[in-house]
């Protein structure tokens, strides 16, 4: 009785999320025809939409002319949280750069802690005083006796999940091997040799014990560790392969330069998860958002996923799913001719969306979830492996209607 756990949802080779922070998004036309340019195949100011699952991230308190929660009227408000709702807005980005203080913070998360469905990833910016790690992005909000400290009301009380601190890799897939060779490229041969040993430098100094690229040492998605004050969290890496270092082409200018059929295929190759760090609000112009080279890239994207290679979805799912794939435990029984799966997991719902396990008679198996039965299980056909399976079927989001204001 051969069972085993498939890494990612059939008929899927890899995963991966366009993280995409939303600094310097000029006005909330490009927010939010941004969002519906990804995850619809309708017409858009950026073009006809390429129909993946894409989220965004939020802020408050920007200069002028950064569209935030605070910049932005009643109208792009009420899309905001329509956008949450969905789970298609699925990070905070801090509290923004002018927010300090705890009064403010507090009027902060209560206004985003509105709806049924919260955001529970959080990803510092830049040196933003609500930041949770202090070296890398100089942050207070971990800081015990700071006026930026939150993390005992958002972080331990269980409302934000997966924090980011700042740690990007350039190599392509995680939950892999770490593999090089997808940086290289022939036509900028100096530029991609430097980005390679920086990596390859990264990974030596984990292993002889370094803090700052400890995350590097194991090319791992997700860790355990904790905050300054000693608040457990479970940190995630992201990732830029991009040839000419963590910080170059990270925006809708460059991301033809990273979303490639070399960095596609090394990711699916290599069976990998990876997290794309972004900027799709540093956009080509006001007028002409996205370049024609940047919307080939995303129709690039949208082949991989159409011909089942790589499954789109956002950060959070991404997240949920690899969080229930580190952590679940499932034991097998036979009960006659059937074959029970017995699956025990503090995790529901969307974080067990697209679970799957390989078995050579998919119609004899039952699964059950914490002792219940579970209806509606999946039978697969034979994958790029050939080996037949189960699954928890994966459903996507659903795109809210919000454009009734922006055309």
């Amino acid at each position: 009785m051969d069972v085993s756990l498939r890494k990612y949802p059939y008929p899927y080779s890899a995963m991966l999320a366009i993280c995409s922070d939303l600094d310097e998004t000029p006005n909330k036309e490009i927010y939010f025809e941004t969002v519906r340019y990804l995850n619809t195949t309708e017409d858009t100011l950026l073009g006809k939409g390429v129909g993946l699952e894409v989220g965004n991230t939020i802020y408050f308190d920007m200069p002028e002319h950064n569209f935030s929660y605070t910049n932005t009227d009643d109208d792009g408000r009420n899309k905001i949280h329509k956008l949450i709702e969905s789970g298609h807005i699925d990070c905070l980005h801090s509290f923004g750069d002018f927010v300090n203080c705890r009064r403010r913070i507090e009027q902060c998360w209560s206004e985003i802690q509105k709806g049924s469905r919260k955001i529970d990833v959080w990803i510092d910016h830049a040196q933003a005083p609500t930041n949770l790690d202090n070296d890398i992005m100089q942050g207070r909000g971990a800081i015990k006796g700071a006026e930026a400290y939150h993390t005992d009301l958002t972080v331990q009380t269980g409302a934000l999940l997966f924090i980011w601190k700042g740690r990007v890799t350039s190599i392509v897939a995680q939950n892999a091997k770490r593999y090089y060779a997808g940086l290289f490229n022939k036509n900028e041969i100096m530029q991609s040799g430097k980005t390679i040993l920086l990596e390859f430098i990264k990974g030596w100094l984990a292993r002889f014990g370094s803090k700052k690229y400890a995350m590097h040492k194991d090319n791992k998605v997700l860790r355990r560790t904790r905050l300054l004050d000693g608040t457990n969290v479970i940190e995630f890496m992201r990732c830029n392969p991009s040839w000419a270092g963590v910080s170059v082409f990270d925006s809708a200018r460059g991301i033809d330069q990273v979303l490639t059929k070399g960095v596609l295929d090394t990711l699916v190759k290599n069976e990998g998860c990876s997290i794309f760090y972004s900027h799709l609000g540093k956009v080509s112009s006001e007028q002409y958002p996205f370049s024609k080279k940047t919307k080939r890239a995303f129709e690039l994207l949208e082949d991989y996923q159409n011909n089942n290679k790589i499954l789109v979805t956002t950060t959070r799912r991404l997240l949920g799913y690899s969080r229930s794939i580190d952590e679940l435990t499932f034991t097998v029984k036979l009960d006659g001719d059937e074959i029970h799966i017995l699956l025990s997991t503090a995790y529901c719902g969307e974080d067990l969306n697209g679970l799957t396990w390989y078995v050579e008679n998919p119609q004899r198996v039952k699964l059950y979830i914490n002792d219940s039965i579970f209806e509606g299980l999946q039978i697969n056909p034979p994958d790029v492996r050939n080996q037949k399976s189960v699954s928890i079927p994966w459903t996507s989001l659903t795109f809210p209607f919000i454009n009734e204001s922006l055309l």
